[in-house]
């Protein structure tokens, strides 16, 4: 007669070890900082683009220009939405 908490046992180091591979995974992407254009801005401010380029020409929103394009940190966006808390 095999002893049914063997499986269980078995199950959850299974568990864990899944666990642990994906908080690896994780951390690892942690570091990386996600850059992209309007779409990016308007998704984290939820303002339109007109805003978003008013910001801009203002130096109101952190962002980076190369050439004619418009590049934004998701880090640096959600730290000024949140720095605008009342």
């Amino acid at each position: 007669m095999t002893n049914p908490f063997e499986h269980i046992s078995e199950q959850l180091k299974n568990i864990e070890l899944s666990l642990t591979q994906l908080l690896i995974q994780l951390n690892s992407n942690a570091g990386v900082a996600e850059i992209g254009g309007l779409e990016l801005a308007q998704e984290i401010t939820r303002l339109s683009r007109t805003r978003i380029y008013a910001l801009v020409s203002a130096r109101g929103i952190p962002h980076s220009k190369r050439g004619n394009k418009l590049y934004f940190n998701r880090s640096e966006l959600v730290e000024w939405v949140a720095a605008g808390k009342r």
